[in-house]
C-alpha cells in the first residue's frame, strides 16, 4: 500500500496524506477519547455508521481514519429529537485546498463549519491542528506532514440510538 495519498476530497476540501504516519495516531492513549467506554461513546461507535453518509465514511476511511476511534467526541447539547455531538479525527497531511475556516465578526473570528445535511444536520470543517488550543494527537514524525483535524457536528437523532445501538452487558 502506498505511504501516501495524494487529492482526497473531504466536503469542500482536497488533503493529501501519509497513511503510516495517520495510523501511527489513531487511538493514542494521551488523546481524550482513548479508552473510553461510557455509555455515550459506546452509543456514538455503534451509530456513526447509520449517521454518517457513505461517502464520507468512504473519504474518512480513505484519508485513514479509524471511525470507530475518534480523537474527541462529546455530547454538547441534547432535546426531544437526539443529541447534538462534536466528533474529531485527525490525519498527518497536508491540506491543498478548501474554503476558509475562519470568518472575522465583530465578535472575532469564529470557525466556519461547511452543511453537509440538514435533517438530521451534519457539518464539518477541516483545519490545520495548529489552529486549534487542543494539544493530542502527538505527531512523532513531522517529516510525514502536519497533524489535520477533521471536525463533525452532528444530530443523532433518538430513534438511531434507541433502535440500532445494542445494549451495554
Amino acid at each position: 500500500m502506498k505511504k501516501q495519498r495524494p487529492t482526497i476530497p473531504i466536503a469542500e476540501w482536497k488533503l493529501a496524506t501519509h497513511l503510516e504516519a495517520t495510523r501511527q495516531i489513531q487511538n493514542q492513549k494521551c488523546v481524550p477519547a482513548y479508552g473510553c467506554y461510557c455509555e455515550f461513546c459506546f452509543n456514538l461507535k455503534h451509530s456513526l455508521k447509520i449517521v454518517l453518509p457513505e461517502e464520507l465514511q468512504h473519504q474518512l476511511t480513505r484519508v485513514g481514519v479509524v471511525l470507530e476511534h475518534p480523537t474527541e467526541l462529546y455530547e454538547f447539547e441534547s432535546d426531544e429529537i437526539g443529541s447534538c455531538i462534536r466528533v474529531v479525527y485527525h490525519v498527518v497531511g497536508k491540506i491543498l485546498e478548501g474554503p476558509c475556516q475562519w470568518k472575522s465578526t465583530e465578535l472575532g473570528k469564529m470557525l466556519m463549519y461547511f452543511t453537509i445535511r440538514k435533517q438530521p444536520y451534519l457539518s464539518l470543517v477541516v483545519l490545520p491542528q495548529s489552529l486549534s488550543h487542543d494539544k493530542a494527537p502527538v505527531l512523532n514524525n513531522e517529516s510525514a506532514g502536519e497533524l489535520v483535524r477533521i471536525d463533525l457536528r452532528l444530530v443523532i437523532p433518538n430513534e438511531v440510538m434507541l433502535n440500532n445501538v445494542p445494549t451495554l452487558a
